[in-house]
């Protein structure tokens, strides 16, 4: 019987091959998909956790990407539709976006929230108004790319269908605050119409810092660990040790007064006159004045005005009178009379207004004839009434003799013309005003373009220097902006390093703004502000930015450095650290420090300042009239809460505290950042709580200022439901998260 190596010798060759491939495959194909695990761990790492949840960065890259995808789809649907693109309330397209809505998707799963296929399709259909067919839906999705590869159908509606569940149930959360009940209605009114004011006692926290017991190394380590990703800000009661972009700038700035003023110097007589010829049509019409209608008022007024004799007198009488007075043994000689006094009261107008210069009488026509002659006084005898039509034309004796009617037209015609206008002399100022403007700004426009050009050629300059890096070749040099101010009257800066909020802070350049072109929106033009030009993502150095600010002076800036932000070395900060970790431990004792004085003052039953009287470590202050709310001096502008003067940053806290007061009584409260504990007396409210109501039921008709506030309100508390929602998940983010994967 043959043993197993002769059945080996009989079908060596193909066991040959067989092992060769074997070989083959494990030499090319098998380490990849060993190595597979590590790779794909340490290729894609994890962007944030939660419980029961993760996402690496592919598959947040891809997330983003295909919210970009399912907006596209919207817009697309939408225009098809004949719906507006740049109105539409797309889904934002950042990282932090698309991992919060996966947060309230799972909140939604676990709440019961499903959206099915058919409310998808009626989703699009509310979307598209119905006027999108199925087929063009096809056409659009097959014009979808998300990189290189085409979005199947599938694919799309699964990802709104995301997006939806999200939707769905912010929607419900904003139920929960629909109805906007009268008791809130008038806490947002009182916030904003009744006015406070107080006596107040600062206890900074950092009075009574340095009894906080020293933390040790670890401590201080893991105070660090815990903000060092967070930026500082200022009115936040949480530390941030991560170093905020810092910038460097120059600047160069036209004062408007200062070129309108050597513009208008060269306006001549002349170019005004030329000016006011060519545009009068369009600017400098006359208003037309309306001329006042006759009321009661004024026909009494008039008739008081015009001495009646008797005659008038009785004629006024007869007016008046609704039936003519006769007695039975003259009406047949007086029936005529009578008749024509009734035509001459329906063709006549009862009133006529003699305080102004009435126009000349056209000469009597044939209806003259049924006007009723004018009564004379008992004691004289009448004139007949051809005698009172030859003297008639006698009080014209002394006018000049009619023009030939082509003349008059003619002079009517301009004296109609100059009317429709406003002349020259009153609009002479106004025109040198808008010549010496428009001559200011062509001068700013060429020195700015100038410079522009020549930072931007200095600008490729320095990069041809620093790509070649040749030895002994000098850098290029930068435009003199000290030079060039001096040269075209202009003043210069150099600013930084500085961040975003110091930049907005320091006013003048850092809050002006431009307007440029922008076909995609409503009117053609977008406002941009320069801190967004400067600060923005992505922008470059040595560009040359335009802007101007509410004054009207106009600016023109370029970036010189640009410090990115950046976690420090613990050593470096550690000073910062222990005052930060001081400051949130030292916050007991400024309020128990607070409470104290309250006390004492309560006890003493008199005011804060006649309490505190021979405390040298106490100072008293006094803030107000103010109100919780302000709002801004633009209509439409929102509510924030009030910045009086003598109280440093307060907050809700601190006006929650102080009106929940009545005046005489005490409290204690923080202020927005927790760095000052407030001792706080109310000394008066203004209205009253009674007065206030009343007037709360006044303008309860008008409910757009406190619905700003309830907008405002509701705002605030989505924004704390879904920290609450984060904090319930433990979202954690392995990195900053960035905006469109910057």
């Amino acid at each position: 019987m043959a043993g197993s190596f002769d059945l080996f010798r009989k079908y060596q060759r193909s066991l040959l091959v067989f092992v060769a491939i074997l070989a083959m495959l494990a030499f090319f194909v098998l380490p990849p998909f060993l190595q597979m695990g590590g790779n794909v761990a340490a290729g894609d790492p994890v962007v944030a956790r939660w419980s029961g949840g993760e996402i690496r960065e592919g598959q947040l890259e891809r997330n983003v990407a295909m919210r970009a995808v399912v907006n596209r789809f919207l817009v697309e649907s939408a225009a098809a539709a004949g719906r507006d693109p740049s109105r539409l309330p797309l889904f934002p397209e950042s990282e932090e976006a698309v991992v919060r809505t996966m947060l309230v998707a799972e909140e939604a799963r676990k709440n019961g929230v499903v959206v099915s296929d058919a409310a998808i399709n009626d989703f699009l259909a509310e979307w598209t108004n119905n006027m999108v067919r199925g087929d063009q839906f096809s056409e659009i999705i097959s014009g979808l790319r998300l990189g290189p590869n085409g979005v199947s159908q599938q694919d799309l509606f699964e990802a709104i269908r995301s997006e939806l569940v999200g939707r769905n149930m912010l929607i419900m959360f904003q139920t929960g605050f629909s109805g906007d009940p009268p008791a809130w209605r008038y806490d947002y009114f009182r916030r904003l119409e009744q006015s406070a004011t107080v006596e107040l006692v600062p206890v900074p926290v950092e009075s009574v810092a340095s009894s906080v017991p020293s933390p040790s190394s670890g401590q201080l380590q893991t105070f660090f660990d815990r903000y060092k990703d967070d930026l500082p800000d200022p009115r936040s009661d949480l530390p941030g040790f991560r170093e905020p972009r810092r910038v460097k700038y120059e600047y160069l700035v036209a004062r408007r007064e200062t070129y309108e003023a050597e513009a208008a110097k060269a306006v001549t007589d002349t170019e005004i006159a030329d000016f006011y010829e060519k545009n009068k049509e369009t600017m400098f019409r006359a208003k037309a004045v309306d001329k006042p209608k006759a009321d009661a008022a004024a026909v009494d007024a008039a008739k008081s005005d015009v001495p009646k004799t008797d005659a008038s007198k009785d004629a006024a009488r007869s007016e008046v009178k609704t039936q003519p007075e006769v007695q039975p043994s003259e009406q047949p000689a007086k029936q005529p009379q009578k008749e024509a006094e009734k035509g001459a009261a329906i063709s006549r107008p009862a009133v006529r207004f003699v305080a102004f210069r009435q126009p000349a009488a056209a000469p009597a026509k044939a209806e003259s004839s049924t006007k009723p002659p004018v009564a004379a006084p008992a004691n004289e005898p009448a004139k007949p009434a051809d005698k009172a039509e030859e003297k008639a034309p006698e009080k014209s004796a002394d006018k000049p003799a009619d023009k030939p009617a082509d003349v008059a037209e003619k002079e009517s015609q301009e004296a109609a013309a100059t009317a429709a206008f406003e002349p020259l002399e009153a609009v002479k100022d106004r025109i040198r005003e808008q010549l010496a403007r428009e001559r200011a700004n062509a001068r700013i426009d060429a020195v700015f373009t100038a410079v522009a050009g020549d930072l931007s050629r200095y600008a490729e300059d320095l990069a041809l220097w620093q790509a070649q890096q040749k030895a002994g070749t000098a850098a290029p040099k930068a435009p003199d902006i000290d030079l060039i101010a001096k040269m075209q009257g202009l003043e210069g800066g150099r600013i930084g390093p500085v961040t975003a909020s110091q930049a907005i802070g320091a006013g003048g350049i850092g809050q002006s703004f431009d307007f440029l072109p922008d076909p995609g929106s409503r009117f053609g033009i977008r406002q941009q502000n320069w801190i967004d030009a400067v600060f923005g993502q992505n922008t470059m150095s040595l560009r040359p930015v335009t802007s101007r600010d509410a004054a009207g002076n106009r600016y023109l800036s370029w970036k010189t450095e640009d410090e990115a932000e950046f976690v420090p070395a613990f050593e470096k900060v550690r000073d910062n650290v222990e005052f930060s970790w001081r400051i949130v431990e030292g916050r007991g004792l400024a309020r128990s420090k607070a409470e104290e004085l309250a006390a004492l003052a309560a006890t003493s039953k008199q005011s804060l300042a006649a309490s505190m009287e021979g405390k040298a470590d106490v100072k008293v202050g006094q803030a107000g009239p103010f109100t919780w709310l302000s709002q801004g001096s633009q209509p439409g502008s929102g509510a924030f809460v009030s910045q009086p003067d003598g109280i440093e940053m307060p907050g809700d806290e601190f006006m929650r505290t102080v009106f929940s007061l009545q005046p005489g009584q005490l409290g204690v409260a923080f202020n927005e950042p927790r760095t000052i504990c407030y001792c706080i007396r109310l000394v008066e409210l203004t209205p009253p709580e009674a007065s206030l109501r009343e007037k709360f039921l006044e303008t309860r008709s008008d409910p757009g200022r406190t619905g700003m506030v309830a907008q405002q309100e509701f705002s605030r508390a989505f924004g704390d439901w879904i920290e609450g929602l984060e904090k319930k998940y433990g979202l954690n983010w392995t990195r900053q998260p960035r905006f469109n994967g910057r």
